[in-house]
């Protein structure tokens, strides 16, 4: 059974066509010439707000935490890390 790898890259400079860009491009280049699944977020580019600090998304019982009260794209961030 071959599984393919997946690789999430999180470039968070707020700086268009920086240096880091130019890494994290590289990186994702190289890494999408191998037998690997890349996909790469630029925070820049995604709608977040800042935590209220609410805790409503730890004050839920039970294991599995509860869901922010802020409605951004924040949810779609942690779906691709997990």
């Amino acid at each position: 059974m071959n599984t393919k790898r997946r690789i999430l890259a999180i470039n968070g400079s707020y700086r268009n066509g920086g240096i880091t860009d130019q890494a994290v491009d590289s990186l994702v280049a190289d890494l999408q010439g191998l037998d690997v699944e890349v996909e790469q977020i630029r925070l820049r580019d995604v709608p977040i707000r800042f935590c209220l600090n609410c805790r409503e998304c730890m004050q839920q019982p039970g294991g599995v935490p509860g869901n922010c009260v802020i409605r951004d794209e924040m949810a779609v961030i942690i779906d691709a890390i997990e």
